[in-house]
């Protein structure tokens, strides 16, 4: 794992972060570059940085104005970014305005400032910054996982353990990233996936999830894992390997998680969705022989998918990891949770009978999360009610990747 860090408005290379980083991590991963912000344009910086990007797995650090560059790289590269203080607009900002700084260079900051969220930021929001005041605000606009501290803008109190803590949260939510993780009625769809000896693992593909997918790196092997049928899950199946043949030349598999589910798939696929069946290969969990699959779990979802409702147990780099699907029991994935385990679980705040009613699960996900157990929420009805339910507890919800 490489660190990319970035310091501040005339800051140095070896700024706070980069000296709490060599705390916890070793120094010879960490590129902390001396940036001249008054002599070289925003976009002649970024494509310094990006020069230095040589493999896929960095995260980028920064302090102020070299959080506005960590969280463009960010962006660009598809990879975790840690923010203190960020400086989301410079072009804002009295002490940069009246630095001597060019005119033109200040009017690059305006129009490339971002304005939506990135879901892949993690921020260190000081309570007593007076160089950007009322930044908590923008911090809320434009990140999701935001982490309130004591301290001003350049003097973070506990700076080495709060950015050991974030960076701990960053490699824990590295595990599986999701393309979605709405219920059928949302916008997005839950869709996750993850990637293992250069093989993408989906797990579903509703028809939402494919047009984020298709945007990946797909020069790999594929595979889809199913749950169920539902079409909010499944619904993108079939354009994605019609996709995969005819734009990439080459199949992608589907993975049943029974020879029951395979059959109403390869119906589906084919005399539904008009697929020949030498545009992809289909197989069953049980005969797939990949290290990160270990079994496929049985539950109860619906009545009429009675014995055709799945999660999986899966193991990421050696992470013991429980994926429940859609469940209305949870009594069938206890038994493989233990310390450390990461569980991605189904959540709803509408006690519908079919899926896991946030009331009566919660109170048992919070004693798992408080042992040990790195809980993720994921087929989420209503974002809002389920974030205030679990506000001041260990639980979070699953991590979108932005695309």
């Amino acid at each position: 794992m490489k660190i990319l860090n970035i310091h501040g408005f005339m800051g140095e290379s070896d700024n706070k972060n980069y000296k709490a980083l060599c705390g916890f991590t070793d120094e010879e991963n960490i590129l902390s570059p001396q940036i001249n912000y008054m002599s070289d344009s925003p976009e002649k910086i970024i494509s310094s940085l990006s020069d230095m990007i040589n493999r896929d797995d960095f995260i980028f650090v920064g302090q102020s104005l070299g959080c506005w560059y960590a969280d463009k790289l960010s962006r660009i590269f598809h990879r975790p970014c840690i923010l203190t203080n960020p400086c989301y607009l410079p072009h804002k900002v009295s002490i940069i305005k009246t630095s001597g700084m060019s005119e033109d260079f200040i009017a690059e900051y305006e129009s490339l400032s971002e304005n939506k969220i990135n879901t892949l930021s993690y921020v260190l929001c000081g309570d007593n910054d007076t160089i950007l005041p009322g930044n908590i605000e923008v911090c809320h606009r434009l990140c999701e996982n935001i982490t309130n501290v004591k301290g001003g803008h350049s003097s973070i109190e506990n700076l080495p353990q709060h950015l050991k803590n974030a960076f701990d949260t960053v490699i824990s939510d590295l595990n599986m990233y999701f393309l979605g993780r709405g219920s059928a009625f949302a916008d997005e769809n839950n869709c996750a996936f993850f990637v293992q000896d250069n093989e993408l693992i989906l797990i579903d593909c509703p028809a939402a999830a494919f047009h984020k997918a298709k945007k990946m790196n797909l020069d790999r092997d594929i595979f889809i894992l199913v749950t169920h049928t539902h079409g909010d899950h499944i619904s993108g199946v079939g354009t994605m390997l019609q996709y995969v043949w005819f734009a990439k030349g080459k199949k992608l598999t589907v993975v049943a998680p029974s020879d029951e589910v395979k059959e109403d798939l390869k119906y589906q696929l084919m005399h539904i969705e008009g697929c020949e069946e030498e545009w992809f290969d289909i197989t069953t969990a049980d005969k797939l022989d990949k290290k990160w699959l270990v079994s496929a779990i049985p539950t109860e979802h619906v009545k009429p998918l009675e014995n055709r409702c799945f999660g999986y147990h899966l193991n990421i780099d050696g992470k013991n990891t429980v994926y429940t699907g859609d469940t209305a029991v949870f009594e069938p994935f206890e038994r493989l949770i233990d310390k450390n385990t990461y569980l991605y679980t189904e959540i709803s705040a509408v006690n519908s009978g079919v899926h896991l009613y946030a009331p009566d699960t919660l109170p048992k996900l919070k004693k798992f999360a408080e042992n040990g157990v790195h809980v993720y929420l994921m087929h989420i009805d209503n974002e809002n009610i389920i974030r205030e339910m679990t506000a001041e507890t260990p639980i979070r919800f699953a991590p979108l990747y932005n695309i």
